[in-house]
């Protein structure tokens, strides 16, 4: 009866463990993405005076809980850029583009002072 009854635990808790570990939803993923863009779009525009199109993003979770955001400068659609943020605080973590695109990136005094 014992052994039994330690089989059925161990079940449900390796069912459990393995149902608690796959991540979000696919709802869910898109309620962030969502969430995501306006904040990305802002930063862009903030700190490189630059429209962005976001066009995909992934999240990294379990792993991490950072989400990137994959897109292109609007008026040149060559600037491919990306944007790392952190979950579930959305606040960005950093910004990446070629490199004479992120050279453009106006400091946090730049940035306050308007």
């Amino acid at each position: 009866m014992f052994k039994s009854v330690r089989i059925v635990v161990l079940t449900f808790f390796l069912i459990c463990l393995l149902a608690g570990c796959g991540g979000l939803s696919n709802v869910e993923k898109k309620e962030y993405y969502e969430k995501a863009v306006p904040i990305g779009q802002r930063y862009f525009q903030t700190y490189y005076d630059e429209e962005v199109i976001f066009t995909d993003y992934d999240i990294n979770l379990p792993n991490s809980s950072t989400m990137f955001l994959y897109g292109y400068v609007k008026n040149d659609q060559a600037i491919k850029v990306s944007l790392s943020l952190d979950i579930p605080s959305m606040k960005v973590r950093s910004g990446k583009g070629p490199e004479d695109f992120i050279k453009k990136r106006k400091s946090e005094d730049e940035v306050n002072s308007q």
